[in-house]
């Protein structure tokens, strides 16, 4: 199992690190991952930053489908598909 979490606090990521790193001698292995976030807002999407990030990129992908289930969406995609027929 893999968990991605996102801690703002500097407080805290060290109260958490320090935890975690009673766990490392049952096999939790911690990667620290400096600014994620920012990363994936300002990093271009080139080919190898992808295929070296794609973990990290699903993850911060939200699973809110309501936007597809929505009348705007089907006017929205209506719309690129005319756009791309013409």
């Amino acid at each position: 199992m893999q968990i991605v979490i996102n801690i703002k606090e500097s407080q805290t990521q060290e109260k958490i690190l320090w935890m975690l790193e009673h766990f490392k001698e049952e096999g939790v292995e911690i990667q620290k991952i400096a600014h994620s976030d920012e990363a994936l807002k300002t990093e271009k999407y080139t080919e190898e930053y992808i295929k070296s990030n794609w973990k990290e990129i699903v993850m911060s992908v939200g699973n809110d489908d309501s936007y597809h289930r929505s009348e705007q969406y089907t006017l929205d995609r209506g719309a690129d598909l005319a756009q791309k027929y013409k």
